[in-house]
Order: C-alpha cells, then structure tokens, then sequence
C-alpha cells in the first residue's frame, strides 16, 4: 500500500502539459489496483497533490512566482472527480482542496507577517492554488469577496510575501478577483503593490524584479500596474 502511494506521489510531482494524460492513466490504474486489492484510502489522489503543491521553480528574490504545474493538479482532481471508475473515491475532491488551501493560506500568511526566518514556499504555491481554483469556480464568492484580498491588506504594512502574493492572484486571477471582489479593496491593494518596497533579500538586488514582466519599485503609476495584472484569461485546461 505504501508503494502505491509512493507511486502517486511521484506521478503527480511530475506532472507537465506532455505527460499529463499518461499521468492520470497510470494514477487511475493504480488508484484501482489499491481499491482492490488494499482498500487504500480514497484521500490518496488528494494527498498527494497537497503534499507535493510546493515548487522549486518558485524564488520570489528572483521574481518566479508562478507554479508552472498548479493547474495540472486542479485538472487532475477534477478529472478524478469526474471520472466514472475514480467517482465513487473522489466527490467532492476540488472542494476539499479548496477549504484546504484556504486554510492553510490563511496560516501561513499570518505566521510569515510575524516571523522573519520562516519557510513560507508552501504560502506561495497556496496562492498560485487558490487563484487557480478561483478561476475554476471552486472557491466560495465570499472568500473572494471579503477574506482573501482582505487577509493580505489587514497588517500594519504589506510584507513582502503579501505582496507578491496579490501579484500571483492578480496575474492569473486577476479578472476574477475584479468581478467578485469589492472594487475598494481592489484597488486599495494596487495602491499598496504600487508603494511597496521589497526588504531583504531583495534589498541586496539593484532592482528588484517580479512577475510585471521587469524591475518594480514603488512609483509605478497605479493604473498600468493594474492594467497588466487584471485581464481576462481562460484557466488552463479549462
């Protein structure tokens, strides 16, 4: 059973657009295989994406904020959910994953605003999760509407983590958040984006780089900033 699991776990860490239905074939076989003959827990499939969520292709003091591989593993809850072998073990899979991420968010957001030495890489592939699921519909509009810009604008001043973490939204969930989110809080986030100054380790860097697409620094007129984050996308694998 443990090697069962072993193998979904490397299956979904590795995950890329040219492997993905070979991917989700093997995880359904496997997913069989372990129903039948171990009655391993339906949580598996879920399990593994949450515990391999994060990525070293995120360094925020270089400006990689973005997961390249997020939406390959909302996809393959989503097709486990809907498949009608894997149904029966997986309803309600991307709802769970989004309370989940939400939760963990939430913490995690909270612990690195008041630790400078904390680990906060799961934090940013939360956020890359949370904007994916934003996009796919599987997260409550409430959330959208009052929690997730709101928990990261509530701190005396915007931490840097925040701060990238509303450029991770924004960048691929931007036109959501504009037509769910409050319109002040909005734009009250890319007032604070627009006056923000990296702290250490960006301090070290001439000037700091993030996903705008070139160097940032406080003074870059509001509106353009917006401009290029808030835009109408279709979701990968949509």
């Amino acid at each position: 059973m443990g090697e069962i699991k072993k193998a979904l776990d490397t299956a979904v860490s590795k995950l890329s657009d040219q492997n993905y239905a070979k991917s989700f074939a093997f995880c359904r076989v496997w997913i069989g295989i372990g129903q039948r003959y171990h009655q391993i827990p339906p949580h598996y499939i879920i399990d593994s994406i949450w515990n391999n969520r994060a990525t070293d292709s995120i360094v925020p003091r270089d400006g990689k904020l973005i997961h390249p591989t997020a939406h390959l593993a909302l996809r393959l809850a989503r097709d486990a959910e809907s498949d009608h072998f894997l149904a029966p073990f997986t309803s309600g899979f991307q709802s769970r994953l989004s309370i989940i991420t939400l939760r963990e968010f939430f913490a995690n957001n909270m612990r690195a605003a008041h630790s400078d030495n904390g680990s906060i890489g799961c934090f940013y592939a939360e956020a890359n999760l949370i904007a994916h699921l934003a996009n796919f519909g599987y997260v409550e509009e409430d959330a959208i509407r009052h929690q997730i810009l709101q928990s990261l604008i509530s701190h005396e001043k915007l931490h840097d983590h925040q701060a990238d973490a509303l450029i991770i939204l924004f960048k691929l969930a931007g036109a959501t958040f504009e037509a769910y989110a409050d319109p002040l809080v909005v734009d009250r986030c890319f007032e604070l984006l627009n006056g923000h100054s990296y702290d250490s380790p960006y301090r070290s860097r001439d000037v700091p780089h993030n996903v705008f697409g070139g160097p940032y620094r406080g003074g870059h007129d509001n509106g353009n900033v917006k401009k290029k984050l808030i835009q109408v996308r279709v979701p990968p694998g949509g």
